[in-house]
This record gives C-alpha cells, structure tokens and sequence, in this order.
C-alpha cells in the first residue's frame, strides 16, 4: 500500500477546507482555524503536532487552534506529537488542541478568549477525537546535562474555552499520556456521550467554573506514581462553581486519587477521601443506577 503524504498546514485557514484521509498533516507552529471557517476531516485522518520550540506561536510551541466562530465536521481523527521528520514520537512537548466558544468570556496560558455576540457561535462535531503525547511540560531534563530545565507553564492536551453546549457536538474524546492535564475546561459548558483520559502526567479531567455532562462512559486512569497532587479530577471555582455530572447508566472507571476539596453525591460509589494534599488511592468500577455529582461550589 502506497503511504500517504504530508501536508503541512498553513499558520491560518481563512477557507472551508477539506483534509483528506489519503494525507497526513502537519502542524508545526502554530495552526489557527478562523471564524466563520469550516474544517471538514475525512474518517480516521491522522493530525501530528511537531514537538520543540517555535517563538512565533503563541504557546513557543505547535499549537492547533479553532478560533470562537470556527466549526469543524469530523468523524474519527487522530493527533499526535511528532518529531522534525514528521514521525510520531512518544514525548509531548507541543501546544495541543483549543477549541474557543462564544459562551462565556474564558483565559488561560496567554491565550483568552471574549463573548461578541457580533461573532457566529463555534459548531464543533464530531464522533472522536483522540490524541497522544499532546501538551508540554513545565519541565524537562536536558539530553546534554541530565539536569531538569524549566521552560515555563505546562499546557495540557486539550483545553476548551469559553464554550457552551449548543457549540459542541462531539461524541467521544479519547486523551492519552498528556505532558498536562488530559482535557481542560476554562468557563465551558459542554456535553458528551463518552471521555477516556489515560496515564496523563498532571490531572485527568480540570474544570474551571465549567460543566462538564457524561452520558455514557468516563474512564479516567491516572495510575498513582510519585508524583504529587496529581488527581483524577482538578476544580476551580474563580468564576463559580465546577460540576462533573455523571448520568444514569454511565459506565464509570475511576482509578487514581480522587482529588482535593471536591464533593460527590453518589448512592453507589464509594466516599473518596478528599483532605487537601490527600494521596490516598481511589478504585471504582460500575455502571450508575443512578447519576452521580462531582462538584465544588467554592473551594479550589
């Protein structure tokens, strides 16, 4: 079978545009979808972000990014962090995924996003999205030296901001071994049928003043390592209250600490030590007979 080619995209898409499965494409700097641009992805099209440093972007690092306004018509997609050569490699050290919304004003990392009701709200669909080594970390040791290096804050792999639930249609995300948090949700209201976070290096699930809705299935492995406060689910409340709401008949996996600070109202999973600092193991499995709530209301 002949290998398909490579395309790299262009720093802005300012026209519907069509990505083939016959290609593979690139991103190395920073990629941004614009408003009112609609990015159609063929079945199971493979998205490779180029790990290392590139100033002209806004994360110093491949980043993709749908401007509010935006939309994109997908079935099953992949990203990847890649090296120079375009090969998938298993590291993360780029920018990740950003979807932006017209929901709510919503910032994080040096990227921000403001309501303008001037401006279309973002339409985001598709059956699944699934990345690997996405996201950078705040810290690396050097090849030359062996020491750690700081470079700054790290950035998880797929951050959502300022997004509501008539703007996002995706069914499935699937997010594994982020250099941060999995999937990150800054002042968003969203929906999906399933969430699959494994092995990330910080959290699984950050909401920040968000909601978060699973209908069908939430999987979240993040194995206890040495790492500290390293939970499966970080809240924020600066702009208000975080809630993760898990609905009846959804097939839960939970595998790591539960977090800090946090609430669950459940008739069927266990109580999870919740102390500030905590690193006491959390395990559940099961399908809800009932939805469950996680959420905190003030605390951080």
């Amino acid at each position: 079978m002949k290998p398909p080619s490579v395309e790299v995209l262009p720093s802005r898409i300012r026209q519907n545009t069509t990505l083939s499965a016959k290609k593979v494409y690139v991103v190395q700097g920073e990629v941004r979808v614009l408003k009112n641009v609609l990015v159609t992805i063929q079945d199971r099209v493979t998205i490779l972000l180029i790990n290392g440093v590139f100033e002209k972007s806004c994360a110093r690092r491949s980043t993709l990014i749908f401007d509010q306004g935006s939309r994109l018509k997908a079935n099953k997609v992949f990203l990847r962090a890649a090296n120079e050569s375009f090969k998938p490699v298993k590291s993360a050290d780029n920018g990740g995924l950003w979807f932006m919304g017209n929901y709510a004003d919503a910032s994080k990392d040096g990227i921000d996003v403001k309501t303008n009701r001037k401006n279309p709200l973002s339409l985001f669909s598709a059956h699944a999205i699934t990345t690997h080594y996405l996201g950078r970390k705040e810290q690396y040791v050097s090849p030359k030296s062996g020491k750690k290096v700081h470079i700054g804050d790290d950035i998880d792999a797929i951050s959502i901001l300022g997004l509501g639930p008539n703007e996002w249609n995706v069914d499935t995300i699937k997010s594994h071994y982020s250099a941060d948090d999995g999937i990150d949700l800054n002042n968003s209201h969203i929906r999906m049928n399933r969430l699959e976070v494994k092995y990330p290096n910080e959290d699984g699930v950050n909401l920040s003043s968000s909601r978060l809705e699973i209908h069908r299935s939430l999987n979240l492995d993040v194995t206890k390592s040495k790492l500290l406060d390293r939970d499966l689910i970080d809240l924020e409340t600066d702009d208000g209250a975080s809630y993760l709401e898990l609905h009846t008949g959804c097939s839960v996996k939970l595998n790591g600490v539960f977090g800090d600070e946090v609430i669950l109202s459940s008739d069927e999973m266990p109580r999870p030590n919740t102390k500030t600092d905590n690193e006491t193991s959390y395990h559940f499995e099961g399908k809800l007979k009932k939805s469950a709530l996680i959420y905190s209301i003030d605390k951080d």
